[in-house]
């Protein structure tokens, strides 16, 4: 009997909640939200960040390149960019130092080894699988997610008295109607 671990086995998601949680640990530690994983940081800032001279830094591009690759036996390539868009609600700050860039290449440099030398030849035997990737399943999870955060929005409005400014609520209200908006004229939604 053949073992195979696939994102549907216990031992799968054990092991990448065990390993999310400290790749957040990791991004907080070298100054990142803490509920944001290293990947995810890495895909926001080559892909969607807009730095004031249209450049991406190298720093962002090689964490990027040693990343994507690590994980390329389980997730193919552009590890980083799907994870942005699994975190894409997440806010990512932008304190970026040099000792915090320095600290993140500790963090990424030997624990990309590490995968990189488990997960390849666990690759090689056929006992981990590439995901394939459900963009349908995956916008119905993040629509369920927004979802959630309105009617959280909706309760605290109707639990608590609105006794404050609510300019800034508004206009992020018509920012997040526009989006809908034009999310709906994409999927061709009347």
């Amino acid at each position: 009997m053949k073992l195979t671990i696939t994102k549907q086995t216990k031992v799968w998601q054990y092991a990448s909640h065990l390993f999310v949680s400290i790749d957040q640990l990791g991004n907080a530690l070298a100054s990142g939200n803490a509920d944001n994983t290293i990947s995810a940081r890495v895909g926001y800032y080559n892909h969607h960040y807009s730095f004031e001279n249209g450049k991406v830094p190298w720093y962002w591009v090689v964490f990027q390149k040693i990343i994507d690759n690590a994980f390329c036996p389980v997730d193919g390539p552009g590890h980083c960019h799907e994870a942005y868009h699994n975190d894409a609600g997440e806010i990512f700050d932008n304190r970026r130092t040099n000792f915090m860039v320095a600290i993140a290449a500790a963090i990424v440099i030997p624990s990309c080894a590490a995968f990189a030398l488990v997960l390849y030849p666990l690759s090689f035997l056929g006992i981990v699988k590439r995901k394939t990737i459900h963009r349908d399943k995956n916008l119905v999870k993040r629509f369920r997610s927004c979802s959630r955060s309105l009617t959280s929005t909706l309760q605290e409005i109707e639990e608590h008295k609105l006794s404050f400014d609510l300019d800034q609520s508004k206009k992020q209200l018509k920012e997040l109607s526009l989006k809908v908006e034009e999310i709906k004229r994409k999927l061709c939604v009347e």
